[in-house]
């Protein structure tokens, strides 16, 4: 069973920032075997892809959703929400 959480895009997300971020983001998904997906700007990518992520051009206070599908989706989903709204 998959689960998808709808948020927005924390401050971490600013352009001075962004990048850390978004490494911060792909190392922490990439702990979890569930498979990861950001879905922004009408297009969704592979949480564990850091250009699959960059593609996506995430900015603070844009909507968004993640979904989580997998053995571990509850803890990743618990791990990596504080990165997406907070940064």
């Amino acid at each position: 069973m998959a689960t998808v959480v709808h948020f927005q895009i924390g401050a971490g997300w600013n352009r001075n920032r962004a990048d850390a971020t978004r490494d911060a983001l792909v190392d922490m998904a990439r702990r979890f075997e569930s498979d990861i997906l950001l879905i922004a700007n009408g297009h969704h990518g592979d949480a564990k892809d850091g250009i699959a992520i960059a593609s996506l051009q995430v900015r603070v206070g844009m909507s968004a959703q993640v979904l989580a599908s997998g053995p571990d989706e509850e803890a990743a989903l618990r791990a990596l929400l504080p990165l997406l709204q907070e940064g």
